[in-house]
């Protein structure tokens, strides 16, 4: 991984300011309730949805270097093996999930227009605000659960598999029944005509079927939205975190997350989207084992509070491309040791500076920073920052 680190422009100082791109995708944020806009100065853009703040090199928004214009990637005569964003939803986004790498390259060489490079895309969720969500599949009896308070449906499905719902047929194979459920139901004809029509009905609402008829009103008719009864929902208080590996089912909701993930682009969805679907594809990749809400978090790997309330958690999921620092610094510094790869740094909350041996910038919320390889810093002042680098 060495040509990623290679710094070209020996005038390139070890900290640099970069500025980073915006996406405006339909399911963002208004300006003035958007992280993404209140970060990068954009909150009186009225009418403008700001969703997503790419922080990287990735072809489709490179950041650029402040102090010559150019991209990160060019200074660095390389690319990213991370692509760090902060995200703003507002609106349900794409049930979905990533390819492996084999696969990736396998969808890019077939269908480049829908899978745009050759990397698969582990990614990571750090919530910002309270972030809501769904993220793999329920224990097997919530399902079951689900599914016998919903028999509007089961005159769609295979005989089979009404049978294990009622009871009368023992499930000796947890994942594949609920892949061949998942199969049918996602196929299903008129789904959530039929539960919209239930619940409508129904004197008495789950859980589920509350948050059916609020990403219903968003989404009228969509086929994703029967996977509500079938995958956890998960919501994240701030500072909590969310792993998403390789064929891992999952949509977001709503709140504002810092998110990061392989440099890549590829996501095979099935529904809650205006975009492309590859359904059969989905089905042919899924990971159906079951698991609890809980389960699917990602605890911190390491964690060291001073007395004053400063600290540092670190993230590191199982994969090598990413990992991430959350720096909270009260009064005074927090030590920061050099990495082995390049890192980028967001401030997302209050103001202080970055310190090298020969290098400082200030920091404020929406300051991206990158920093070079084996550099030590110091954080000071009052403020909290995410530090993005490759293990």
């Amino acid at each position: 991984l060495q040509h990623y680190f290679i710094q070209s422009n020996l005038r390139m100082k070890d900290i640099e300011k970069l500025t980073c791109d915006v996406m405006n995708y339909a399911w963002g944020k208004p300006a003035d309730e958007s992280l993404v806009a209140k970060f990068t100065g954009r909150t009186e853009e009225k009418g403008q949805k700001f969703a997503e703040l790419w922080m990287g090199t990735h072809p489709k928004a490179p950041s650029l270097v402040q102090s010559s214009g150019k991209p990160l990637g060019v200074e660095i005569a390389g690319d990213l093996p991370f692509l760090l964003k902060v995200l703003s939803v507002d609106k349900a986004l794409s049930i979905q999930l990533h390819p492996t790498k084999e696969v990736a390259k396998v969808l890019h060489a077939k269908s480049p227009q829908h899978y745009p490079d050759p990397n698969h895309k582990p990614e990571m969720a750090i919530a910002l605000t309270e972030f809501e969500g769904m993220c793999g599949f329920r224990p097997l009896d919530e399902i079951i659960e689900n599914m016998r308070l919903h028999d509007e449906l089961h005159c769609g499905l295979s005989s089979h598999l009404v049978s294990s719902i009622q009871g009368k047929t023992k499930i000796d194979d947890e994942p594949t029944f609920i892949k061949q459920l998942f199969t049918e139901l996602i196929q299903l004809p008129s789904s959530a005509e039929k539960i919209l029509k239930k619940v409508n009905s129904s004197s008495s609402l789950s859980p589920s079927d509350e948050l059916f008829l609020r990403i219903h009103s968003q989404h009228p008719g969509d086929r994703g939205l029967v996977c509500i009864y079938l995958l956890n929902h998960v919501i994240l208080q701030p500072g909590q975190c969310m792993f998403l590996g390789a064929n891992k089912i999952h949509a977001y909701f709503s709140g504002d997350c810092v998110e990061c993930m392989a440099c890549s682009d590829n996501v095979v969805r099935a529904g809650l989207t205006p975009k492309f679907v590859d359904v059969e594809r989905l089905i042919s990749m899924v990971d159906c084992s079951p698991g609890t809400a809980e389960s699917q978090k990602l605890r911190a790997s390491y964690e060291h509070t001073s007395s004053d309330g400063s600290g540092m958690r670190s993230f590191t999921p199982p994969v090598k491309d990413f990992a991430v620092d959350c720096i909270e610094c009260k009064s005074g510094e927090v030590q920061l040791p050099g990495k082995a790869s390049p890192q980028i740094l967001l401030c997302t909350e209050g103001k202080g500076s970055i310190e090298t041996d020969g290098d400082c910038e200030t920091l404020c919320p929406g300051n991206v920073v990158y920093l070079a390889p084996h550099k030590s810093v110091k954080v000071k002042g009052m403020c909290k920052v995410f530090a993005a680098y490759h293990q």
